[in-house]
């Protein structure tokens, strides 16, 4: 697997609320057809922090390995990075792959950054647009924002009433989005609810997956892809 990630470790020196200084991620090599190309656009999430190991018990890793030995992953996560700065750091990366298969997750740092409900609309429909008109075969799938309030990191910094009416915007742009332009979506809010009844399923911080969370949320990827087959 191919793993941008690894070069962007030295980035992570503050908590993933901010990113104001990102490197470029490197461009790579298009993968043999008769492979499954598979590029992760995300953040710290899809990055691995809060995993032992994050370059290879992220969540997009762990999608990559139940899609089969055949999938190669360009991971192009990176920690605190919002959708508007994502457009310029890793949308010209996915576009250089020509993906099959490629996963959105980026809301909870714009939620958390306080960016507001109509620029990441602006935002995601220039990402979803420039995605398609390039590869207008690839899969693409995107998740929604879950339940922040599960979350201790959220419940002690942010006003609850203030959460609760981003999560509601941004899942509801994010549902139209994803029927506007025909593709899946995860749903992250509803079905990651168990998360109530499993607090291993989150790291030390409050706010990311641990291993076994990422594996979790990889199987929801996994299960959606499966059923839209």
């Amino acid at each position: 697997m191919c793993s941008v990630a690894s070069c962007l470790l030295l980035l992570f020196v503050a908590s993933c609320g901010a990113a104001s200084s990102t490197p470029q991620p490197t461009a790579v090599q298009q993968n043999p057809p008769s492979h499954l190309l598979y590029v992760a656009i995300g953040a710290s999430d899809t990055f691995g922090l809060g995993a032992d190991d994050p370059q290879t018990e992220n969540w997009a890793a762990d999608l990559a390995r139940e899609l089969g030995s055949s999938t190669r992953l360009i991971n192009l996560g990176i920690p605190g990075i919002t959708l508007h700065q994502a457009l310029n750091l890793e949308l010209p990366v996915a576009l250089d792959t020509h993906p099959n298969l490629i996963t959105i997750w980026l809301a909870v740092n714009d939620i958390g950054n306080f960016v507001t409900p109509a620029s990441y609309a602006r935002d995601l429909e220039t990402l979803l647009s420039h995605l398609q008109s390039a590869d207008p075969q690839a899969r693409i799938a995107v998740a929604n924002v879950p339940d922040l309030h599960l979350l201790p990191y959220f419940e002690q910094r942010y006003d609850q009433s203030y959460l609760s009416a981003q999560i509601q915007a941004y899942n509801a742009i994010i549902a139209a989005a994803a029927s506007r332009h025909h593709i899946l979506l995860v749903d992250l809010y509803n079905q990651w609810q168990t998360l109530r009844n499993h607090p291993e399923y989150l790291s030390g911080d409050g706010f990311h997956p641990s291993t076994i969370g990422y594996q979790q949320i990889a199987n929801l990827f996994y299960q959606t892809l499966r059923q839209a087959r």
